[in-house]
């Protein structure tokens, strides 16, 4: 991941193709030959809360940072980087991977289901902790050759209420996820995502997540742990 990120910071760009696609319109970026890297995303939208219908690429740095926090790896690397004369985020572009809408449209189906629904329940998790929308399938990336799934977009993310999302109920959590949650405290949290989030936004992320290990540790206790964790 590291070294990912350190080539979204120093590759060079050589061409910038505006006017995507996509709800936050990102520009595709391509770096020159040698880049460990072929192509990034960028956003640059920056309406943080409390302004009206917040979007902010900020939100996905949040998300970024706080898996790497958790010691997860959902969210492709991003890092904030001024490019075509903007501040905003760059993105790996996910290169050899379906949406999720897609996949389900084409009807196919994975190797190994178990594990692929897993997954699925992990980024649940993530949603719930973020705040944001759940199982959007225009945000759940799976790359074909192994089935990995990626979840992006999180520019709405954070909203600050102290909840759990309605309607995303999780059934299992993966143990890394988990130990990772129990070990997140309040210092660590603040320290590395005060950049992003106002104090509202930090606090209510902790509730959540005090919320979700009160939720795992239920269906551990009805459904014991091996049914719960993986």
């Amino acid at each position: 991941m590291r070294s990912l990120e350190k080539a979204l910071r120093e590759c060079k760009v050589v061409s910038i193709e505006k006017d995507k696609p996509g709800r936050t319109s990102p520009w595709v970026i391509t770096f020159a030959e040698g880049c460990a890297l072929k192509r990034a995303l960028f956003r640059y939208v920056d309406r943080p809360r409390p302004q009206p219908m917040a979007d902010s690429y900020k939100y996905d740095i949040a998300a970024y940072e706080l898996t790497k926090l958790l010691g997860v790896e959902m969210i492709p690397p991003v890092v904030e980087r001024e490019t075509g004369g903007r501040k905003g985020t760059l993105q790996v572009y996910l290169e050899n991977c379906i949406r999720e809408k897609d996949r389900r449209r084409k009807k196919l189906e994975p190797p190994n289901p178990k594990a692929f629904s897993n997954a699925l329940e992990e980024v649940k998790v993530l949603e719930n902790l973020t705040y944001d929308e759940c199982q959007d399938a225009d945000d759940l990336y799976i790359h074909r050759d192994d089935w990995r799934v990626c979840r992006v977009d999180f520019s709405e993310a954070f909203a600050p209420i102290p909840e759990l999302l309605p309607g995303c109920d999780i059934t299992a959590c993966s143990r890394k996820f988990y130990e990772g949650l129990l070990k997140l405290d309040e210092e660590t949290v603040k320290s590395a995502l005060s950049k992003y989030l106002s104090d509202e936004e930090i606090g209510a992320l902790l509730i959540r997540k005090s919320l979700l290990i009160e939720k795992i540790k239920a269906l551990i206790c009805e459904k014991g742990e091996d049914a719960v964790l993986f």
